[in-house]
């Protein structure tokens, strides 16, 4: 038999052990979640082998529901949020072409983490092998033009909101068999880009970023290991991103 002043303190750690679950569950699913850093995409800011947190705050925690209207599509709102998206964060997200180039779709197995460079209501340009390129960011409701020179940057944003991908024949933009001259965007729209953008696979390549794919923004890096040499790098630990 155990006496009362044992079942007190078992009672006392059941609690704490489920007061402390419950503070995880809570701070994991509302406020804060933390991942790991495979690639030196992010270089010299973020380095393989580095654990930060993920603030959901920003721009406000997902909710998510399966779309029964179109199979395989999501319907993504969010929680109130502290703050929207802004140029200069580090933003972690689902890369939205993880099962093909041709459509965007939600894979939750699969994250990137990149610099926000430009967000909605703004015009991006850049350069890559000495050519110069540019795209507009739209704002969620905001019509924008759709023609031969900036379809191949919103044909696939313009699917994945809709389910019908838009053709272009002979210089005509055509969706669902009508003339297409304008869309209006249902998301926001941001460009990815990453700090080593010599070895960076990002919005240049596969194009500009609908809000729904954002899990959050990165906050501090809370742990790092370099994972050839085997070393904790205490030096990164809890610096700020």
């Amino acid at each position: 038999m155990f006496s009362k002043q044992c079942l007190k303190h078992l009672s006392c750690g059941i609690l704490w052990c489920l007061g402390f679950v419950q503070t995880y569950v809570f701070i994991r699913l509302y406020w804060l979640v933390s991942c790991v850093i495979p690639t030196y995409s992010m270089s010299p800011t973020l380095l393989a082998g580095d654990y930060i947190i993920i603030s959901l705050r920003i721009p406000g925690r997902r909710l998510v529901r399966e779309d029964n209207a179109r199979l395989g599509h999501y319907i993504i709102s969010r929680k109130k949020g502290d703050r929207s998206v802004r140029v200069g964060d580090v933003v972690v997200f689902n890369f939205p072409y993880s099962k093909g180039e041709e459509q965007m779709r939600m894979n939750f197995d699969l994250y990137f983490c990149k610099r926000c460079v430009a967000i909605p209501g703004e015009t991006y340009i850049w350069e890559w092998d000495a050519v110069s390129d540019s795209v507009y960011l739209p704002r969620q409701e905001e019509v924008v033009v759709i023609d031969s020179l900036n379809f191949r940057h919103y044909n696939r944003c313009i699917e994945y909101e809709t389910g019908i991908m838009p053709k272009l024949l002979n210089g005509t933009v055509m969706h669902a068999d009508t003339l297409m001259h304008s869309y209006r965007f249902k998301n926001n729209y941001y460009f990815m880009r990453g700090d080593n953008c010599v070895d960076s696979y990002d919005s240049r390549f596969w194009g500009i970023l609908p809000e729904d794919f954002i899990l959050g923004t990165g906050q501090f890096i809370w742990f790092s290991k370099d994972r050839d040499m085997g070393k904790i790098r205490w030096e990164r630990m809890f610096r700020k991103l």
